[in-house]
Formats: C-alpha cells, sequence, structure tokens
C-alpha cells in the first residue's frame, strides 16, 4: 500500500474518533443541563422542608441523640463510568482515604466500586449511579432506605456524604455532615404555633428524616453533574487534540501525494525517454 494510502486510512480512523467523541460531549452536556433542571425542584423541597423544622422546634426541643459509638459512616457519590479525565481517580482516592481512616462506607458508582474492588476495599452497601438525572431520587430513597435501617440497628459514629460540585472551578469534593444532625442551622420560628395533626417529636422525626433524604439527593444530583462535567471537559480536549492530529494528518497526506506524484512523472519521464 502506497504511504498517501496509509495516512488516509489513518485519517478516516480519526474521523470515526472524532464523532465518538462529539458524541461523548453531547451527552454529557445534555445530562448536564437535566441535572440542573432537577437541582433546582429538590433545593425548593429542601427549603419547604427547613422552614417547617423552623416553624415545629419553638414547639419541641430535639431530644439528644444517642452517645456516639462504633464506626463512622461514609458515604461516596462516585463515579459511573470512564472518560471523565483524573475525575474519577479523585473520587477513587477520597474513597480509600476514608476506609484507611477506619470508616464504613457506602458507595455510589461502578468505576469507583471497581477501584476499591481492586484494593480490596468492601463498602456495607453499593449500587450503580443513575443513567439519568430523572432516576436520582429513587436511587437516593434507596440509598436513604439503607443509611436509617442501619441507624435504627444502634448508634454508630458520624455521618458524612462526599460529593463534587460542578459550580466550583475544578470539581472540587465537598463533604456534608448528615449525623448528628444540626438543628442549630435551622432558625426557630417567631410566629404563633402551628396546629398540629400529630405528636411534636413523630412529627420532628419524619421532618429530619426527610431532610436527610433531601440532602442525599441533592448531593447524589451534584455528584451526576460534576461527572458529566468532567466528561464534557474531557471530550472537549479529546475533540481538540483529535482535530489537530486530523489537521497534520491532512498535511502528511498532501506532501506524501505530491511525492507519489512527483515520483511518477519522473518515472514517466525516463521510460519516455529510454523508449525514444
Amino acid at each position: 500500500m502506497k504511504r498517501a494510502d496509509e495516512i488516509a486510512g489513518r485519517i478516516d480512523n480519526i474521523r470515526q474518533i472524532e464523532s465518538i467523541v462529539t458524541t461523548l460531549r453531547a451527552l454529557a452536556v445534555g445530562h448536564q443541563q437535566e441535572a440542573r433542571a432537577h437541582l433546582g425542584a429538590i433545593r425548593a423541597h429542601e427549603k419547604i422542608i427547613a422552614g417547617a423544622l423552623s416553624t415545629i422546634l419553638p414547639v419541641v426541643a430535639p431530644e439528644p441523640g444517642p452517645a456516639a459509638g462504633g464506626r463512622g459512616l461514609s458515604i461516596i457519590a462516585g463515579a459511573a463510568q470512564g472518560f471523565s479525565g483524573a475525575y474519577g481517580d479523585r473520587i477513587a482516592e477520597a474513597a480509600l482515604a476514608e476506609a484507611a481512616s477506619g470508616q464504613d462506607l457506602m458507595v455510589v458508582g461502578g468505576r469507583t466500586l471497581a477501584a476499591l474492588d481492586e484494593r480490596g476495599v468492601a463498602p456495607v452497601w453499593s449500587a450503580e449511579m443513575a443513567p439519568h438525572a430523572l432516576d436520582v431520587p429513587a436511587l437516593a430513597n434507596r440509598l436513604a432506605d439503607a443509611l436509617f435501617d442501619r441507624l435504627a440497628r444502634g448508634p454508630g459514629g458520624a455521618v458524612t456524604i462526599l460529593f463534587a460540585d460542578p459550580a466550583a472551578t475544578g470539581l472540587p469534593l465537598s463533604r456534608r455532615t448528615l449525623f448528628p444532625f444540626d438543628f442549630d442551622r435551622f432558625a426557630r420560628s417567631s410566629r404563633a404555633a402551628p396546629l398540629l395533626t400529630q405528636r411534636p417529636r413523630t412529627l420532628l422525626a419524619g421532618l429530619v428524616e426527610e431532610y436527610v433524604h433531601a440532602e442525599v439527593c441533592e448531593a447524589l444530583m451534584l455528584g451526576f453533574a460534576s461527572e458529566n462535567a468532567a466528561r464534557a471537559a474531557a471530550m472537549t480536549r479529546a475533540r481538540s487534540n483529535v482535530r489537530r492530529i486530523a489537521s497534520d494528518l491532512k498535511s502528511e497526506f498532501q506532501r506524501a501525494r505530491q511525492e507519489e506524484m512527483t515520483t511518477e512523472i519522473v518515472e514517466l519521464s525516463v521510460a519516455a525517454s529510454i523508449n525514444g
């Protein structure tokens, strides 16, 4: 095969790679936009629950929680797939650090789970990341159910959740403490006590559970958005590299084709002079 033909074949391969990269980037950007739309609803729900807590707290003082004991628990909003630059590695390193510090782990995200498995770290609960933003609330339900089931079995250490924030430069990891539950962050309402249809402590416990569920849902949605932001950025860089390579190959193809044409002309001239 002539050198120009080989280069032409490489150009075709590069164009196919560019098509794949462009598709992956478009999907990631679409998932980001989807997540942003749902985050507004999650935060509005969280705000409503916070308002209800501010209203009920003047009526009933929260009981002291059980004394902390046993291992703490870290919930990791991890990475589902690859093609996201260093994002997946950073999440895995953070999860491994939590395990090394003696924390039990609840992990979301197949890629993070695989990284932990390679190091012999087994979480107490795990799940795949939701494939679409619309599926995140159902995942949050499962995670919250598992969390409250664990808490119901006895007191333990602090419960935190780690996730990345897509709005922050560099997608830094954030840590949020779920338990012990901090009631002091809710300003007590000065309005008249509300009319209640159930026992105040029962209502307070239900609001705490609902607020924690909203926090978990928000963290998972932010993690979902962050991974797709990282993938979109990685695919943008990849597309730029692919286009640069394609441009270089095109120039190389033109030079090779010109050299082959020159060689053919010389050969024809030599043959003509011999025959003449």
